[in-house]
């Protein structure tokens, strides 16, 4: 047989042609990017993580600070994030405007540029057909547009796509050791954006590098050269930031933003080990996912394309082993678990899963009938998965209360600067002081400008200027309150359907 004379290889070099492959990569891109911005600014403003980076790139937007993050103008201890995400939600301000558009728009377009970079990577060393499937495959990557990352205005895109191009660079290190200093900036690139959890590329890098035998072969001017990759990106913020507050930011960093949120006592999300196996792989999603169908394809590949598990192709299969394994095992053990810990993991696990199936397709000894069979399932897939991703963009839209206040914020937000809440009452109808939600604080601070105070209803009473926002069934009580009745001439009243405005 003339297998025996074969030599096997994860690349296949013999496509001829072009135009048709740069038509359907266009036209998978335009999917990406659809499912990306479709209605963006829909959905309400997330809590926590979306949020407070909004209000932390708002506050350094407006002051014309680049380097220290704030929270109602004041230093950020519970944000302990480096700032490279909030610039580029501060470039969305820029372009688009202050408003929930361009709290969004960075992450979709980071989640477009990983998709279109894998698709070139997978050309470039596997072959046409297994760069648009791992392309397909990527557009029906279901979690990281449901919660956080493609369609969020967080830092989880921004890192993704990071930790992606650092992958990348690492596996063509054996072919061009100017990858490395790729490797390195993107390293920096994903700590100034996420902190100690770029410390996963490190990892994986540092194996790789070990178990190929490529670490021997660096010379002193290459390992020098990507240390300055790395250093002298993250010395360009650092060294500014020790001259607002010292160590007591990076020392936060480490006890706060790595100990205690790992350990899960800033979180209750505790889970058992094999808990991201059971969501992603599992019925904890309440349906069978991609990543399952994606794992099955995978070890189909093993199986079956066994010959290619040669020393020449051993570093690339390594890469990918590393890439799913290691930040798997790492976030697994971890008492604190949330989905978006494994989101890097879902690159690889799809793309393997496009490499193997086009290598499938164009394998010659497999039947048409089977391969049509393929083709079909395939279909299947990426319109049930995108029209699932469809349906769930459709669904998200803003709660009652954002919408009232962001509209009250448009139509007067030149008129005052103080913004209080009194939203709730006790057993006797007195009211509670209510603090101001962050995803709150950024429609406030963003449509209206203004200062989020406390002090509730007795704040703004007391205030000179302020605008008030009660439930209706409190507006009685407010307009009997002798301090309204005293002036309330002077203040206008703003009706919505379940809330209402007090403005003076």
């Amino acid at each position: 047989m003339m297998g025996s004379k074969m030599k096997w290889s994860l690349k296949q070099n013999s496509e001829k042609g072009g135009w048709w492959y740069w038509s359907l990569f266009a036209l998978v891109l335009l999917g990406v990017c659809f499912l990306s911005f479709y209605q963006l600014d829909a959905k309400y403003v997330d809590p926590y993580d979306e949020a407070r980076h909004g209000v932390n790139a708002y506050e350094m937007f407006r002051e014309g600070n680049l380097i220290e993050s704030t929270y109602g103008y004041e230093t950020d201890y519970y944000n302990l994030k480096p700032p490279l995400s909030m610039w580029g939600i501060m470039l969305g301000f820029l372009v688009l405007g202050k408003n929930v558009m361009a709290l969004r728009a960075y992450s979709a377009v980071c989640y477009v540029i990983l998709v279109a970079s894998v698709g070139l990577f997978t050309k470039r060393n596997y072959g046409r057909l297994e760069s648009l499937l791992a392309m397909g495959f990527l557009a029906i990557n279901t979690a990281p547009f449901e919660a956080h990352m493609v369609r969020a205005g967080d830092a989880d895109s921004l890192y993704v796509l990071l930790f992606t191009l650092a992958m990348l660079s690492m596996m063509e290190i054996p072919k061009k050791k100017t990858k490395l200093y790729w490797c390195g900036l993107f390293f920096a690139l994903a700590f100034l954006t996420k902190s100690f959890h770029a410390g996963m590329i490190v990892v994986i890098g540092g194996l790789y590098l070990i178990f190929t035998g490529e670490l021997k072969k660096l010379r002193l001017k290459e390992i020098l050269f990507f240390g300055l990759s790395v250093v002298l990106p993250i010395g360009l913020w650092a060294v500014p930031r020790l001259f607002v507050d010292g160590m007591i930011f990076f020392k936060q960093m480490v006890f706060v933003d790595v100990l205690n949120r790992t350990s899960g006592t800033l979180n209750n999300n505790k889970q058992p080990f094999f808990w991201y196996t059971e969501y992603f792989l599992g019925t904890m999603s309440g349906k069978i996912t991609v990543y399952l169908w994606a794992f099955v394809i995978c070890v189909i590949g093993v199986v079956y394309f066994s010959k290619l598990f040669t020393k020449e192709n051993y570093k690339k299969i390594l890469g990918y082993v590393l890439w799913i394994l290691v930040p798997y095992l790492s976030f697994s053990l971890v008492t604190n678990k949330l989905i978006w810990y494994m989101y890097p993991v879902t690159i690889p696990l799809l793309m393997c899963a496009g490499i193997v199936l086009g290598r499938l397709l164009k394998e010659k000894n497999i039947a048409i009938a089977v391969k049509a069979g393929l083709g079909i399932c395939l279909s299947v897939l990426l319109i049930y998965y995108g029209k699932g991703e469809l349906d769930t963009i459709k669904r998200q839209g803003p709660n009652d209360f954002q919408q009232f206040l962001t509209q009250v914020a448009k139509e007067y937000g030149d008129v005052t600067k103080q913004a209080y809440l009194a939203l709730d009452e006790d057993a006797e109808g007195d009211s509670v002081q209510v603090v101001w939600a962050q995803q709150d604080v950024y429609l406030a601070e963003v449509y209206g400008d203004w200062i989020c105070a406390d002090g509730g209803e007795a704040g703004f009473f007391t205030s000179q200027s302020g605008v008030l926002f009660v439930r209706n069934e409190s507006v009685e009580r407010v307009k009997s309150a002798e301090e309204f009745i005293e002036t309330g001439e002077e203040i206008l009243v703003i009706e919505g359907e379940n809330y209402t405005a007090f403005i003076k």
